[in-house]
């Protein structure tokens, strides 16, 4: 409802929204996980508050492609504020230690094109859309690893 809303007020391209679309769209997992367990459990939170922070980041990174929203300030603001949820998140045992690190990924690469600001900004976007892909993938096998259950470890 608050993503049409804001479609609705033509801000479908503020970070609000993007923010509320991603979150929408990682919480298919916790869903699936309820209809097939019949529970839901503080980890499965942590878990989907983890994707949203992961997946979200890279809406300030490829802000950072356009002109009239180049500022780093955002993504610094956003991604100091996600760990700090994440740090919280491991604290109150809602994700493991491997799993919280995960994010580390999402720091990483926003490090990466901080430093190579230049390059990230000018190259094209497939360059740009295999560095956002090959994170994804190095976070989905870091996370996922983490969650195996001892004996299959």
């Amino acid at each position: 409802m608050i993503d049409g809303a804001l479609v609705w007020q033509r801000q479908q391209k503020s970070i609000l929204n993007e923010l509320v679309t991603f979150a929408a769209v990682c919480l298919s997992a916790p869903l699936a996980y309820v209809v097939i367990t019949g529970m839901l459990t503080w980890p499965i939170v942590g878990l989907w508050i983890l994707n949203t922070l992961f997946f979200s980041s890279a809406i300030f990174t490829v802000k950072l492609r356009k002109v009239r929203t180049a500022s780093i300030a955002p993504g610094l603001i956003f991604h100091a504020l996600a760990t700090c949820m994440v740090v919280l998140l491991w604290y109150i045992h809602w994700l493991l230690p491997v799993t919280a690190a995960a994010f580390g990924v999402a720091v990483l690469k926003f490090g990466l094109i901080m430093w190579q600001k230049d390059w990230y900004i000018n190259t094209k976007i497939q360059y740009g859309a295999l560095l956002e892909t090959s994170a994804s993938l190095l976070f989905l096998a870091i996370a996922s690893l983490s969650l195996l259950p001892p004996y299959l470890k």
